[in-house]
C-alpha cells in the first residue's frame, strides 16, 4: 500500500472513471464492439453495471471496516457477482444504467471526501479502494 493515495482515487474516479462513458461513446462503433468483445459484455450498460456493483460492495465493506478494522469479508465468486450484476439491469435501458453508475459513482467520491484521519490510515479501507477504483479502472482501460 506504499504507493497508495487516496489523492489518485478522487482522481481515479473523477477523471477517468468519471469520463469513461464519454471515451467510450467517441471510439467508432467497430472500435466499441471490439472492446466490449475483449471485455467480455454484451453492451456498455452490462459492463458499468458490473463496476457499480462491485462499488455499492467495496462501500458496505468500507462501513464494515469503519466499526470493525479486523474485518475479514467473505469470499466472492467473481464470475456469479458479475453474472447477476448484469443480469440485475438487462430490462433497464443503457442512459438508466450510465445514470446509476454516475450516481454510485459520486456516491464513493463522498465517502472519500468524508473518510476520519483513522479510516485513512486503515490497511482495510486503502485495498477495498485500491481494488474498487483504481484496481478495476486498469482492468478496464480504454
Amino acid at each position: 500500500m506504499d504507493d497508495f493515495s487516496f489523492e489518485a482515487v478522487v482522481k481515479c474516479l473523477k477523471k477517468q472513471w468519471g469520463t469513461y462513458v464519454e471515451r467510450y461513446n467517441k471510439l467508432s462503433a467497430a472500435e466499441q464492439q471490439q472492446y466490449l468483445a475483449r471485455q467480455g459484455y454484451a453492451r456498455l450498460a452490462d459492463l458499468v453495471a458490473h463496476v457499480a456493483a462491485w462499488w455499492q460492495r467495496g462501500m458496505l465493506l468500507i462501513m464494515v471496516y469503519q466499526r470493525d478494522p479486523g474485518f475479514q469479508p467473505p469470499d466472492v465468486d467473481v464470475d456469479s457477482f458479475n453474472a447477476e450484476a448484469v443480469a440485475s439491469v438487462k430490462f433497464l435501458s443503457e442512459a438508466e444504467v450510465i445514470s446509476h453508475f454516475d450516481a454510485v459513482r459520486r456516491q464513493m467520491l463522498e465517502l472519500v471526501k468524508g473518510l476520519t484521519e483513522v479510516d485513512l490510515q486503515s490497511d482495510a479501507v486503502k485495498r477495498q479502494f485500491g481494488m474498487d477504483v483504481l484496481g478495476h479502472y486498469q482492468e478496464h482501460l480504454i
